[in-house]
Parts: C-alpha cells; structure tokens; sequence
C-alpha cells in the first residue's frame, strides 16, 4: 500500500508563510467536540442563560461534530430548584450521570457521532469525505481499503480511526442561576448552630457577629453554577472491523447496531459571581460571566485529562509562540512540549515526537478572553509595546513553524 500523501510530517500543518516568515491559518488534526445542554430545572433569567449558551463561541481548538441532539431534558425541565436542591448541587451532592447516561443510550448518541464521521445520507450510505477533510487523507487510499473491507493492517484506516474517530468527544452541561443569599443565609444557619454550641458567651457573641458580616459581604448579586460531564466516544480496531465488514453496507444492520458507546472521562464544575452594576445591560453582564465560566470548566478539563487537551500549532519560532492563552486557562510558566508530527514506515500511522519541553513566559500570556468586537481586560504588550495576540514560550532549538504544542504537567 502506498504512503499516505497527506502531509504527515512537521508540513502536515498546512499554512500560509508571510513576509515576516510567520505561518498563519494553520490546518492540522485536531480532536472533535458536540456540546448539549442539559435542561433540567427552571431558573431566574433561563431564556438569557440559554441565548447565551447558543451564542457561545465554539473551542477553536476542536473540530466542531454536529449532531441532532443539543439538548436533554431531564426530569420535567420546568420544576424551579429549592433551597436545599440549590445547596446540595453547589456543594457537588447531586449528580446526575446516571440519568445523563440513559439519555445517551435513548437517544443514541453514540452512534450519532459515528454517523457523523462518515457523513451517512438520509438513505443510509456512508462516505469518508468528513474523515478525508479533517485527517488530510488521500481519498482514493481510503476508497481502496473500505472496498476491501478491512480495518486492520490498513495504515490509512487505522490511523483515521485512531487519530480521529478515537478522539471524538461530547460534553452535557447544565446550568443553575441563583441568588447567592441562598447559599449564604444556609452557610450562615448551618455555623450558627456551631456557635450556639460555643460554652463560653462573649465567644457564642463574637462568633455570630462574625457570621453575620460573612453574611452580608456573600448575599449580595448571584450566582451561576455549572457543572459539564465529558464523554469519549469508544473507537477501537475490534469496533472499527465491526463497523467496516458488517455495518458500511447495510444501513438496518447499523441501525439495530449496539456495539457504539461512550466513556466518562470527568466532570467539572465552576461557580461565578454576578453584579448587576456598570453601564452594562443585564443581559450582558449575564452573557460575559456565562462564557468565562464555560471557558473555565473547560480549561479545567483540558488540565486534569490528557487525552482532552488540545494541541495548537507553534506560530512562530524566534520568540517561540502559539494562538493559545488566558481563555485556555493560561497564567505563565505552564510546561509544554514541542511534538514533531511524523508516520511510522511500518503502519502507516501518525507518530508525534518530542524535540523539546518549553514554558509559558509569564510577562507575555496572550488575554484571549473576550467576545468578537471586544478588546481585552488585560491588554499586554511586547517590548516594542504592540499588544501581543499570541503567547510567547521560551525558545526550544529544534522547534519550527507547524510543529505542535501540548502541555505537560
């Protein structure tokens, strides 16, 4: 079997060089993403929450996997959250993975996204053009080895499988907007009783004072909690001969199919603080705080999971620098390293190799954190006083434009 001849080398990444030798609008592998919203209770401001969530603009750093399901309803979807409710889920009591995970199996979820990657048409069919746009692939290549219906041993196959398919993704995140007297007058009740416990009086007296100016410094504005589960589609050579002999020609036999499922990687969950003040509408302050938060969960679980974080190409080489930065949970001195994308001659399959370890410039973190049209909070610049939009790594020798980054911990 030929070579791939798609750029599988440190050119995989496709670009265009500059006249300053900068390589810009990079293309390169990236892993897939469908984000779903769990409705689940009512809420103060619902409608402003979920136009925000709809406005959200999609992670850069994912290939964006449609399917039909954007939404799960869980429960009746209307039932507003009591006191204790709201408490219990703040303080990560509640969980629900269970009834997320019936919801996947209803609605076939799984097997969404696998229809998905071979773009399946309304009478059933499949094709690869989805997977030849997003690994760089050779068209005919794959054509050949779907026709001969194996999965195994097929360099082209096997390597679209696990360089894309393998890294699909799915998030569900749900929302509860609510007014942070809530949880505070429940904190405070809660030590009150401690203090009522407290034998000696000036003591009991000190300690409630104490407790009712925590009190009245936390019950002011709101709060919006979120909590996102993330899911990783199961893709395997066993799956994928499976799907290649049994499945690619027969669209009941798909359809009946059972054998595509997904695995929980982690969940995270982020609480931010509204004020309604400023000149700023209601609406906006809403929307701003929504998206840092969405930002923060998800910078949060490219932090703890390995296999969800993402690789961004290196932009430049002297300085060192790449289109990543505060919106990734960025804040200097984070450690990366600088992998050279390579094929193995044996299967034919994308290797990444390391030829260096780097670290964030903490004087030079590019504030990515801001909507379309907004400038950033923190605007920072160069030594030549420009503002910079990209963050700068210290120099690693062997680095060169298209090589990609990934942090380590």
């Amino acid at each position: 079997m030929k070579k791939l001849t798609c750029i599988l080398t440190t050119v995989c990444v496709l670009g265009i060089v500059s006249a300053k030798a900068q390589i810009q609008d990079f293309k390169y592998r990236r892993s897939s993403l469908a984000m779903i919203l769990i409705d689940a209770n009512g809420f103060e401001n619902k409608d402003i929450i979920l136009n925000s969530w709809n406005n959200y603009p999609f992670p850069d750093k994912y290939n964006k996997h449609d399917i039909s399901v954007k939404t799960i309803t869980l429960g009746s979807g209307e039932d507003t959250l009591d006191t204790k409710a709201i408490v219990s889920l703040v303080q990560g009591k509640t969980d629900i993975k269970e009834e997320i995970e019936k919801a996947i199996k209803e609605q076939q979820v799984a097997k969404q996204l696998v229809a998905t990657w071979f773009n399946r048409s309304a009478d059933g069919k499949f094709d690869t053009k989805l997977i030849e746009e997003r690994g760089f692939y050779n068209a005919s290549e794959l054509d050949v080895s779907i026709a001969q219906q194996q999965s195994k041993g097929i360099g082209s196959l096997a390597d679209a499988g696990e360089e894309l398919i393998n890294n699909t993704f799915v998030t569900f995140t749900q929302f509860t907007f609510f007014k942070n007297e809530i949880v505070a007058a429940v904190i405070r009740d809660i030590a009150l009783i401690a203090a009522e416990k407290i034998p000696n009086a000036i003591g009991q007296i000190a300690a409630k004072k104490a407790l009712e100016i925590a009190y009245n410094k936390t019950k002011d504005g709101y709060s919006l909690f979120s909590k996102t589960w993330l899911y990783k589609l199961t893709w395997n050579d066993s799956i994928a001969t499976v799907f290649y002999e049994e499945l690619w020609d027969n669209p009941a036999a798909f359809d009946s199919s059972d054998i595509f499922k997904l695995e929980l990687v982690g969940s995270q969950k982020n609480t931010s603080v509204i004020l309604f003040a400023g000149d700023k509408t209601k609406e906006q302050i809403i929307d701003k705080v929504e998206v840092r938060n969405i930002d923060n969960v998800f910078a949060e679980l490219q932090k703890d999971h390995d296999v969800f974080k993402p690789k961004v190409p290196v932009l430049t080489v002297s300085p060192l620098t790449a289109k990543i930065g505060m919106k990734e949970g960025l804040k200097g001195g984070e450690k990366f390293e600088v992998l050279e994308i390579t094929q193995d001659p044996n299967t034919g399959r994308t290797k990444y190799v390391s030829v260096g370890k780097t670290a964030v410039d903490k004087k030079l973190v590019w504030d990515n954190r801001y909507n379309a049209g907004e400038a950033p909070e923190v605007e920072v610049k160069d030594k030549e006083g420009n503002p910079i939009t990209a963050t700068t790594f210290k120099e690693v020798k062997k680095a060169q434009p298209g090589m990609l980054l990934k942090q380590v911990k």
